[in-house]
């Protein structure tokens, strides 16, 4: 049986054929020419864009990068950037490539060879799910030239893609049965976000009886982390306090995610919080406790639920970036490898992720409330998949065409017309359409195949 005639409801095992050895000498040489024409590709839209600099660019990166290079290891002494001590290493590993361009190219170096890291892992991940060969070259190609991924690094040099390394190697080891709290632990030392995790973690450890105690380990490799800044002369309280402070640094709900609070704009400040915090732990605990009981087993249920928590936190956290959905949509374009009835949620992802990075880099305001709608329904279904654990799968090809021609026509409006508000009656009309598609894409793509279901009892 050939790959397009399994059955992609069902959790994948080895694909299967009449000789996989044949088959995989047949179809590696087109896979690791995939793999070398896109990575040379995503070279090269880095390259191109190495010069690109945000506020937050001139702001922040630029003169803590400059910092590191003028004072060397001594540097450590100081707080001389918002983040963790992790990332003060990575500035003076760059730094010493100074020689190698200019500030931001290397600040952008980083995240580059993190997003290689995190295109690395997801294509193991679906060669391990899968045993395809193709599919894990494509789901490399996805991650490594994914539009938000280029947005996140190549245009802004923004570091999530260290943090989400360190996820997406969590989740993988979860995947493979093993204890993945370790790698969680670097993620969260590395930035605060890592706790997104945070309910799939409990679940799994819940599920598989892994001691409590192994939450120690979170502050613990924290701490280890920070021994050079301490040695360095760096006072504790400076240390702890990171991110107390990263917290307190926004005073409103809504900053720039496409989420929930973009509707919640007369709420209190104060309220808000109070109201999203407790929203975000009870659904964190209840998707905790899903985990734990649900019989449904396998690699790409583990992916799945791993999904859920990395897009329910930030949806329903106020005070959130539209970047911290980047760890989301990275793990969907993973799931929608390993199983084709969840393309929809990749590419729904990387469309909204792209309007709230313009609405950010272009002041394209506009761009969010259809975003979060998206987001919203996004949301929405992936509850539902989880409760009804759906199985059926079919190509709706109508579905398809109205998403990309409504998004694109969108998209198309958002950029011609500029920054600012502009509530005119075609933005409704292409909102309404995108939003609508995006309805019918997700309902279409996850109805169940009752004739399949049929054949296989």
């Amino acid at each position: 049986m050939t790959e397009e005639n399994i059955q992609i409801g069902t959790s994948p095992g080895p694909a299967r054929c009449n000789s996989p050895d044949e088959a995989l000498l047949t179809k590696w040489p087109l896979a690791i020419a995939l793999v070398i024409m896109c990575g040379f590709a995503g070279l090269v839209l880095r390259y191109l864009t190495r010069e690109h600099a945000t506020v937050d660019a001139f702001q922040f990166l630029i003169p803590w990068y400059s910092f590191a290079r003028d004072h060397g290891i001594g540097a450590l002494a100081d707080p001389f950037t918002n983040y963790t001590p992790f990332f003060s290493y990575l500035l003076l590993i760059a730094a010493q490539f100074d020689w190698l361009g200019q500030p931001l190219s290397l600040v952008k170096m980083i995240s580059a060879v993190f997003e290689f890291g995190c295109a690395i892992v997801v294509a193991q991940m679906v060669w391990r799910t899968t045993r395809v060969l193709l599919r894990a070259s494509l789901a490399f190609c996805a991650v490594w030239l994914a539009p938000t991924v280029i947005f996140n690094g190549a245009l802004w040099g923004q570091a999530d893609s260290i943090w989400t390394f360190f996820t997406l190697v969590s989740v993988t080891l979860f995947m493979r049965d093993r204890n993945g709290i370790l790698p969680f632990a670097v993620a969260f030392s590395v930035k605060a976000q890592g706790v997104f995790l945070g309910p799939f973690l409990l679940g799994m450890m819940l599920r598989r009886r892994i001691h409590l105690a192994w939450l120690a380990t979170v502050p613990g490799v924290y701490m280890v982390l920070a021994i050079p800044v301490l040695i360095a002369g760096r006072s504790l309280v400076s240390v702890v306090g990171v991110y107390v402070d990263q917290a307190n640094t926004f005073d409103r709900l809504f900053i720039s995610a496409a989420n929930i609070w973009i509707f919640a704009a007369g709420v209190p400040y104060t309220t808000g919080v109070a109201v999203g915090l407790v929203l975000t732990a009870a659904c964190g605990l209840a998707l905790s406790i899903f985990i734990a009981e649900s019989k449904r087993v396998g690699p790409e249920f583990v992916l799945l639920v791993a999904c859920a928590s990395l897009m329910f936190m930030p949806y329903l956290l106020p005070k959130m970036h539209e970047r911290y959905f980047y760890p989301f949509e990275i793990t969907s374009i993973a799931l929608s490898c390993i199983n084709l009835r969840y393309l929809p949620f990749a590419v729904i992802a990387q469309v909204d992720g792209v309007m709230s990075y313009l609405a950010f880099d272009r002041g394209i305001v506009m761009a969010l409330p259809p975003a979060a709608l998206c987001n919203t329904f996004l949301a929405f279904y992936l509850v539902l998949d989880l409760w009804r654990a759906g199985r059926g799968f079919h190509f709706p090809k109508l579905a398809w065409l109205g998403f990309a021609v409504s998004a694109a026509g969108l998209l198309c409006y958002l950029v011609v017309t500029g920054s600012g508000w502009n509530m005119s009656p075609a933005y409704l009309i292409a909102t309404a359409l995108t939003t609508a598609m995006t309805v019918r894409l997700l309902k279409e793509s996850q109805r169940a195949s009752t004739s399949s279901e049929g054949r296989r009892a």
